[in-house]
């Protein structure tokens, strides 16, 4: 018999560095030949293995650069003064928002996320075949931990396309950890090798924990439930980690940015009627999202990672008084585009959708926004496992492939229907909401890509969506309405071709 009070420090201790669980305790290798040592007990195995997903929540990567602050920047979120480029304040506002990739404070982090990245799947790729040769694990738990590392190399392989790959510039996929130069791929080739990975993946995770045991909601616990900290990070957390149905849903994300978006909805709308409705994920309770700032709409999300720097990172970015170093949002920015379909006056804690309610006033100065999505807000149950969860693949994004492609394929009304069910999610009103009947496709698409503004900040998605979409306007972050992409020179010719670091030379 264990008291519920057990579960409680589960979210926040087990995972720490310090734990007296020492396969949670994400060791990193000290170089890239991994010691024998780490590989010859199942504890050493999962400690490698944890310490990918540590790695993955660094700033340099999902903690930082690909969700909150520079991609966002791309995506023309944040409030910046385009006349001040030469202003010590807003220098890297200006130059990233600006797109101007030539500069060193814009190359410093992508270069970053290139090298941390490669490096990750070089470590990846190493775990692959040496766990693939072990006898250290059952059968069950080798093809989980290899179905996860594939899933993870096919991951970031596809965020690496997504930030530098294009027709016009290839990169590699590297399934080798040997230390040698690796070729890059055309676009075809490299979608082939990612796409190869997640059928290894799928086939990998065909019986992973999640599929029968779903997603433990930690504050339901019965007291008498007789479960170890191992078993519920093995069985019942599995959100947390690549899982089945994430490897899905990465599926589906890079069938949608190789073109094949029939293929891509098909793949989304399966997963979709085989694990949403509480089969293991959900709608997040619309009268608790609030009172539970439950911001992140955890029941929803496929899949994340435990981020113990979350909350002081975010802070850092947001909770400042000096214009250029808080990431805060025009409140212009908030009523004619963000959420231009949900502006019903003045006074934004009036409007109905739930999004709007993480959005406060800044005290970087008057007009300006700051969301408190990822504040470490006090709660009330201990046992919440929404502490420290940085969201990376979540279930809306399946709806919005659905729906973007019933859109391509001409059938706007089922579309704007589809798309009218997510907003009432959001606490829309059906009264509030467009007549799909009355709706036409550029209305629709106007409304998709307002979703993805509203339903992603801080999430790092916004800007792959418009390079996929080859769109030729961008949202002004400081006023309203659009501007054209053809009003920026960067070097590389296009704000979606983000040049490749010289540090590739040196991989």
């Amino acid at each position: 018999m264990k008291s519920i009070t057990r579960y409680a420090l589960l979210l926040s201790a087990a995972l720490t560095a310090g734990s007296c669980n020492k396969w949670l305790d994400g060791a990193q290798p000290k170089d890239q030949n991994l010691d024998d040592y780490q590989y010859a007990t199942e504890m050493g195995v999962n400690s490698v293995l944890n310490g990918f997903y540590r790695t993955l929540s660094s700033e340099t990567l999902y903690g930082s650069v690909m969700t909150m602050t520079a991609v966002e920047l791309l995506a023309h979120y944040y409030y910046y003064e385009e006349d001040l480029l030469n202003n010590g304040d807003f220098t890297y506002f200006n130059f990233m928002s600006n797109y101007m990739y030539d500069d060193a404070v814009v190359k410093s982090p992508f270069s970053g996320v290139w090298k941390a990245s490669y490096n990750l799947i070089f470590q990846l790729n190493n775990f692959i075949d040496r766990v693939a040769v072990s006898n250290i694990l059952s059968e069950e738990k080798k093809n989980v931990a290899l179905g996860e590392a594939y899933g993870l190399r096919a991951f970031l392989h596809l965020d690496l396309f997504r930030l530098f790959g294009a027709e016009t510039q290839h990169i590699p996929y590297n399934t080798s950890a040997e230390v040698v130069p690796h070729e890059t791929r055309t676009p075809d080739d490299f979608f082939t090798l990612l796409l190869q990975d997640v059928e290894q993946a799928k086939e990998l995770l065909k019986n992973d924990p999640i599929i029968a045991n779903g997603v433990l909601d930690l504050t339901n616990v019965e007291p008498t439930a007789n479960l170890t900290e191992k078993e519920i990070f093995d069985k019942y957390l599995r959100n947390y980690r690549m899982n089945y149905y994430a490897v899905q849903a990465l599926q589906a994300r890079a069938l949608m940015f190789k073109g094949d978006t029939r293929e891509a909805a098909a793949v989304a709308q399966k997963l979709i009627d085989e694990a949403f409705a509480g089969k293991p994920f959900r709608w997040a309770d619309k009268a608790k999202i609030v009172s539970d700032r439950n911001f992140i709409f955890y029941s929803e999300v496929i899949f994340g990672v435990y981020n113990l720097d979350l909350y002081t990172t975010w802070e850092k970015y947001t909770n400042g008084t000096r214009q250029g170093q808080t990431y805060a949002v025009s409140v212009e920015n908030l009523h004619n585009n963000i959420f231009r379909f949900d502006n019903t006056g003045s006074d934004v804690s009036l409007w109905e959708d739930l999004r709007i309610r993480p959005w406060l006033s800044s005290a970087a100065g008057q007009g300006l926004y700051v969301s408190y999505k990822f504040a470490n807000f006090v709660r009330t149950n201990d046992n919440d496992p929404i502490r420290y969860f940085q969201p990376l693949i979540r279930m809306s994004e399946m709806f919005y492939i659905v729906a973007e492609n019933l859109l391509l394929s001409e059938e706007v009304p089922a579309a704007v229907q589809l798309l009218n069910v997510l907003r009432m999610q959001r606490n829309s009103q059906l009264e509030s909401l467009p007549d799909p009947a009355a709706t036409t496709a550029q209305q629709a698409f106007d409304i998709l890509e307002a979703e993805y503004y509203k339903e992603f900040y801080a999430e790092g998605q916004v800007y792959f969506y418009l390079k996929r979409r080859k769109s030729s306007q961008i949202f002004d972050a400081n006023r309203q309405g659009k501007v054209e992409a053809a009003k920026y020179s960067p070097p590389t010719g296009s704000i979606y071709l983000i040049p490749i670091p010289e540090s590739e030379t040196n991989l």
